[in-house]
């Protein structure tokens, strides 16, 4: 079966530090996988690469029949792959809804003159995206919250938001940067669900890089761990759990031994 997402050898370096190397990953279409590893290890380099932040050195990603290596992060998007990011990437300063509207804007296909007017074309895009907006809201809860302004968001909504934000592009693949940093053990139990629930609702396939264990061994079907740019172990929860390497890489390697290979 061809993927839907295909990354092969993917490296890149910054000056002397490799920060990834030959990194291959395949999603299927609807899949949820996770990539994992000790801080510093690559894993948002990787995301950067595949969004087109980076270029790079070596390596192609292919998202269906299309290749996106190369190309700038609007192209990228416009394509199908999507991403929410570590740290907050919102406009604070507009609403909720403006931020979800800011997000369909990549597919609407009027021009000015049709804005101006107010062309039969533009009405019907503008009410579609109000409806797609209020489907996205509704879904991560924050309807009642749509007219305040994102920066007085507490910060669980706001990480709703980012991902409501990244859905409104319409993407075939998201990727999921730390979706549950900063979340207390509630929320993060809610988030499991809420991930679930869109890959179920807007048939989207899922890559999420986190750090909390819980989350990625109870929602991941398939998991690739990086160390230092190299991967280490792709497999099932359970069988990357029981990895040694993935354990001394987290755990080090007691004093007098030798980490197995």
């Amino acid at each position: 079966m061809n993927a839907l997402l295909e990354i092969r050898d993917l490296s890149i370096a910054f000056g002397g530090l490799k920060a990834v190397q030959d990194f291959n990953l395949s999603l299927q279409d609807g899949d949820l996988q996770g990539l994992i590893g000790p801080n510093g290890a690559g894993k948002t380099t990787v995301f950067n690469l595949l969004t087109g932040v980076y270029r790079p050195q070596t390596g192609s990603v292919r998202l269906g029949e299309r290749v996106l290596t190369g190309l700038p992060p609007h192209r990228i998007a416009a394509a199908g792959l999507a991403r929410t990011f570590q740290a907050s990437r919102l406009f604070g300063d507009l609403t909720v809804l403006d931020n979800v509207r800011i997000g369909c804007q990549l597919r609407l296909t009027h021009r000015l003159w049709g804005t101006l007017f107010r062309s039969p074309r533009h009405v019907r895009e503008e009410r579609a995206v109000l409806e797609r907006c209020d489907e996205l809201l509704d879904t991560f809860g924050l309807s009642s919250r749509r007219h305040e302004l994102a920066r007085n968001l507490p910060y669980g909504d706001q990480r709703r938001l980012e991902m409501a934000r990244a859905l409104a592009t319409d993407p075939r693949v998201l990727l999921l940067d730390e979706p549950a940093a900063g979340m207390n053990p509630p929320e993060k139990l809610a988030l499991r669900e809420l991930i679930r629930r869109v890959r179920r609702h807007f048939g989207v396939t899922l890559l999420l890089i986190e750090h909390d264990m819980g989350v990625v061994m109870d929602i991941c079907e398939r998991i690739t761990v990086l160390d230092y740019g190299v991967t280490i172990a792709v497999g099932t929860p359970a069988e990357v759990q029981r990895e040694p390497r993935v354990i001394a890489a987290y755990l080090g390697t007691p004093a007098g031994t030798e980490a197995r290979t």
